[in-house]
């Protein structure tokens, strides 16, 4: 859910409306396609019914939902003057608590899938050992289960709040814009975290800022240098033809590799500085410049696009190297002859490592 102090997203409104308009219909289309197609495939596939692809069906799944019940509103936010809010309370709160709940999901799944190729590639043999299917089922029902109960402190401080009136204004007979606690003005309301605990705002905006994302980032960052490094490494039982080609074979995944680190640190890291720079705002309220409010607003604006573009890259990022998937997609969903033209993977021991 943003951050959003008193008005300082209009700022730039009239000019970036229509760039973030266009990027949100693409993402959400986009997001949408790719998501359902990957359901669908997983489904409908019994060959896609692995470990791997309970990942993959729990993430379309929490992508979905932040696709669904994030998008259209953002987009009548920002087609839309910012106040009054439009919808009841329990609207308000219960998309913030679900838009939080499942983003929180998705990170700790994508968390989840990153041990299960750790675990895969590093140490292939205890691996095997296990029951990979029944194991991946428990985690996501474990890690969806600590995204709810996290997310709750977020349907509570979440709330429609009112415009506080200017110090400067208090006590003036302009009854017509105040509303009766006379601390408000009248027909602002807008939806986001209670203006009147700022305490437990920078409490709940750091708990996320470290728990769902410094620490994910920096698990996800380790376990893939962890991984490239494994598969670069030569390897005494492999003869020198397969070693060369393992060599070859390991430069397109250690790009997936690291698209998958750079991709979370681009679609995140816009979000919670916003978030951040929302904690100052509320703490200097009436010391801010404009400079300071115009890059919050530029900020606000590039943080939701990052942010949704997230649940639409998901898809094609962790799709895009499978052979497998290619195959199951293009049969499912285009028509066999489009299977058969797919050409075979040429390294499929390295391959068959990371689905």
């Amino acid at each position: 859910m943003f951050s959003d102090p008193i008005s300082t997203r209009l700022t730039l409104k009239n000019v970036i409306v229509i760039p973030t308009v266009i990027t949100y219909s693409l993402v959400f289309i986009v997001g949408t396609f790719g998501n359902i197609c990957t359901c669908v495939v997983i489904i409908r596939r019994k060959s896609m019914h692995t470990h791997t692809n309970v990942y993959l069906f729990s993430l379309a799944l929490s992508d979905l939902v932040v696709l669904f019940l994030g998008l259209p509103m953002e987009l009548h936010g920002v087609l839309n003057n910012a106040y009054p809010y439009s919808f009841d309370e329990w609207i308000c709160k219960g998309r913030a608590y679900l838009i939080e709940f499942t983003s929180y999901a998705s990170i700790l799944v994508i968390c989840s899938f990153t041990v299960e190729r750790w675990h895969a590639i590093c140490y292939p043999l205890r691996f095997q050992t296990s029951p990979k299917v029944s194991r991946a089922h428990f985690t996501v029902i474990v890690m969806w289960t600590i995204s709810a109960a996290a997310a709750l402190p977020m349907g509570f401080i979440v709330k429609i709040n009112l415009l506080p009136l200017p110090q400067w204004a208090m006590n003036q007979p302009w009854t017509d814009v105040v509303s009766k606690d006379m601390l408000t003005v009248k027909d602002t309301e807008f939806c986001a975290m209670d203006v009147a605990q700022p305490d437990q705002q920078k409490s709940l905006i750091y708990f996320a800022f470290i728990a769902f994302f410094m620490l994910p980032a920096f698990l996800i960052t380790m376990m893939y240098t962890h991984i490239a490094i494994r598969i670069s490494s030569p390897d005494a039982m492999l003869s020198v033809n397969k070693r060369e080609n393992r060599m070859k074979a390991s430069h397109n995944v250690i790009k997936m590799l690291v698209s998958v680190v750079v991709s979370f640190f681009l679609c995140w890291l816009p979000f919670h500085i916003q978030r951040l720079l929302s904690v100052v705002i509320s703490y200097n309220e009436g010391n801010v410049s404009p400079a300071v409010e115009t890059l919050f607003s530029l900020v606000y604006y590039i943080s939701g696009c990052c942010y949704y573009s997230n649940s639409a890259i998901n898809p094609i990022l962790y799709n895009l190297f499978s052979e497998k998937y290619r195959k199951a997609f293009c049969s499912t969903i285009l028509g066999g002859r489009f299977a058969k033209k797919i050409r075979p993977q040429r390294y499929s021991f390295l391959v068959s490592w990371i689905d």
